[in-house]
């Protein structure tokens, strides 16, 4: 595991031992919990059952000087091959509510995505349809803004409860919250509890269909029998970043057992036994050759875990 244990990891050990028995893993690996199958283990793996255990955990991490990591279903996340040498808080186990009331959806953080879409279509509410297929869970949609071109979860937001720097509940209305391409940076580093999404009505037959359809697109083009995280860098305004990957020449290649993959240059892909550093160091490849040739510095959609910012330089700087 990256580094040495922190000195409150015992206390905080036998903290949630004793307040969440039966809901945390010790050194847990992570890749299992990961769509690219990749990453080491984490000091404590753990499973709030409610939002005042979560609360009391943050605020004991706090206490003991423990880093903490809150982690949905794994989708957009490279964990370093050392592991995390903290805590991860996963709230997909029992923070995972989906209700409905009029024409408004309300989902907690830890709901996966595709469960808010398959909900709202069984009610006939139309909003988010848009959405299917898209993976990880509504905390992590909110917090990149996730969509395609036809539309983004922010559109739909009429509200966002999550907790402050002193772990009070706050609501944030949609007009408080700046959702861009891929970003809203009131949510940023923040705790999410909840979202109600503002719909409207629709055919459950049509969105069903529209959904299905979308689907197939997604499958088509895009590399989903192998782990990946998805698109790998942000779209510039103007271009496609797959289209400049396929340009310089670099799609298809391959370091171990990670590859920008031959289907969508803009996903990289494990093909088995990939690591972390296989995976950064195409990262950079890429960076560094979009740079060189177009002058454009990507901005990475993927999350790190236990990476350091240094880590993540251009290819060219490597020794």
């Amino acid at each position: 595991m990256a580094g040495k244990p922190k000195n409150g990891l015992s206390e905080v050990r036998a903290w949630v031992e004793k307040r969440c028995p039966g809901r945390f893993l010790l050194n847990e690996p992570l890749a299992p919990h990961t769509w690219y199958r990749i990453g080491g283990p984490a000091a404590l793996l753990v499973y709030p059952q409610d939002q005042a255990e979560l609360v009391d955990l943050l605020r004991e991490c706090r206490q003991c000087d423990m880093p903490t990591f809150l982690m949905g279903d794994g989708a957009n996340l490279l964990v370093a091959d050392e592991g995390f040498d903290g805590v991860v808080i996963c709230l997909m186990r029992f923070l995972r509510a989906i209700t409905s009331r009029g024409n408004t959806v309300t989902a907690q953080a830890g709901a996966l995505l595709r469960d808010a879409v398959y909900f709202s279509e069984r009610r006939g509410l139309s909003g988010i349809e848009c959405l299917a297929g898209i993976p990880g869970t509504i905390g992590g949609a909110l917090t990149m803004n996730a969509g395609i071109d036809s539309g983004d979860i922010g559109a739909a937001v009429e509200s966002v409860s999550l907790l402050d720097e002193s772990l009070r509940v706050r609501t944030l209305s949609r007009a408080d919250i700046d959702f861009g391409y891929r970003s809203a940076p009131q949510l940023q580093d923040r705790v999410l509890l909840e979202c109600t999404l503002r719909c409207g009505a629709g055919n459950e037959p049509e969105m069903r269909a529209a959904r299905m359809d979308l689907l197939r697109r997604r499958a088509a083009k895009q590399p989903l029998e192998y782990g990946s995280c998805g698109s790998v860098f942000k779209r510039p305004a103007g271009r496609f970043v797959g289209r400049m990957v396929e340009e310089s020449g670099l799609k298809g290649t391959q370091r171990g057992d990670a590859m920008i993959s031959d289907k969508h240059a803009g996903f990289i892909v494990n093909l088995g036994c990939a690591t972390a550093q296989d995976v950064l160091y195409l990262i950079r490849l890429v960076r560094d050759e979009i740079r060189k040739r177009y002058g454009i510095a990507l901005e990475p959609e993927v999350r790190f875990l236990g990476i350091e910012a240094s880590d993540q330089r251009p290819a060219t700087s490597l020794k």
